[in-house]
């Protein structure tokens, strides 16, 4: 006797709140490659549907490590007291991002080597299923430098935080001992300083709780600020119509790839472009076709993952302006992306 797979994920669901469990998907790729094998030797519809269902599982599962992910970041930064272990835990954090994207690169890969025989089963459901799945692990990425961007921002304000309870220590150090007042000339100075309320710091605003999100006032508030801002991953995206008979066909013409690493040697070589505008007006070699905004858009955040280390991340937002294919005029945002300058390099190795 066995409980229905939505019995199974309503439990796998209840018992994975917590801490971030990355493993998870991990066993659940090895599960795939399993019955990938299975289905190869012998094309039996039992294997197929575990193919999907795990397809799923790996989906679902990649979400629901990245909303906890950032849920423990932020819950870190606001809850834990004591300064070195919350730099601590957002280092492990940061290793746990590192972990998914690992996991996400795989299913990418399995995805892409398993391509024909795929097509061949002409399953319009499994199609379904996988072009949900590279949508996902496309916006997964971007998510990941958005947590990213958060962990900087939070261990720089943590250190700088730190900075200030040590000298405020050896200040009332220097108070005890009575130096402050009788050696110096504190008062002074303090009295013919004209202070302004707040010292024009805004507070910040508190962020909204992911349970918030998921009631039907949150979802309002979703679509209104994907209006607003023109976030096109806080959109509904349906499905891909069912599988044409030449997609195996199709692919071929897909054989020739792009040489990503020659690529971003001539994008380090350059100082006039950041990485995003250097790929929408790179000219690609023929031999590989038309590169759509699309790709153009999977391939920044391809390189951006990939070669971190190489580049410069300046952690703000540019905007840009474009057409879809309906003549819409929208703006996307994008996380500015530098060469490395010989200065950084510098201070990098030293580091």
């Amino acid at each position: 006797m066995s409980l229905n797979d939505a019995v199974v994920a309503m439990f796998e669901d209840f018992m994975e709140i917590g801490d971030v469990t990355p493993g998870f998907i991990n066993d659940y790729i090895n599960e795939l490659n399993r019955h990938i094998r299975f289905y190869q030797e012998a094309r039996e519809m039992r294997f197929l549907r575990s193919i999907k269902k795990y397809l799923k599982r790996i989906n679902a599962t990649l979400t629901r490590e990245i909303i906890k992910l950032q849920k423990n970041v932020d819950d870190t930064y606001k809850n834990e007291s004591n300064y070195r272990i919350k730099l601590q835990k957002l280092e492990n954090y940061r290793e746990k991002r590192d972990t998914i994207i690992e996991f996400i690169n795989k299913t990418t890969l399995v995805v892409e080597d398993t391509r024909s025989l795929f097509s061949l089963t002409n399953d319009s459901e499994l199609f379904g299923i996988v072009s949900a799945l590279k949508v996902s692990l496309i916006e997964n990425l971007d998510y990941l430098i958005e947590i990213q961007t958060d962990i900087t921002d939070y261990i720089n304000k943590i250190q700088f935080q730190l900075d200030v309870y040590i000298k405020a220590q050896r200040l009332k150090e220097i108070k005890d001992h009575g130096t402050l007042h009788f050696k110096t000339n504190f008062n002074e100075v303090v009295n013919n300083i004209n202070t302004l309320r707040h010292n024009g710091h805004k507070s910040p605003r508190t962020k909204i709780s992911i349970d918030f999100l998921y009631t039907d006032d949150g979802h309002i508030l979703c679509k209104r600020i994907s209006e607003k801002y023109k976030l096109t991953r806080l959109m509904v995206r349906g499905l891909a119509d069912r599988m044409a008979g030449n997609f195996k066909d199709k692919g071929l013409e897909q054989q020739i790839k792009l040489d990503t690493e020659k690529l971003v040697q001539r994008f380090l070589a350059q100082s006039k472009s950041n990485l995003f505008e250097y790929l929408m007006e790179y000219k690609f070699p023929k031999a590989i076709g038309t590169v759509t905004f699309e790709e153009r858009l999977s391939l920044f955040v391809e390189i951006a993952m990939e070669y971190q280390n190489a580049m410069d991340f300046k952690y703000r937002l540019v905007h840009y302006d474009y057409e879809d294919n309906e003549k819409n005029k929208k703006r996307l945002a994008y996380t500015l992306i530098l060469p490395l300058t010989e200065k950084k390099k510098n201070e990098t190795a030293k580091a």
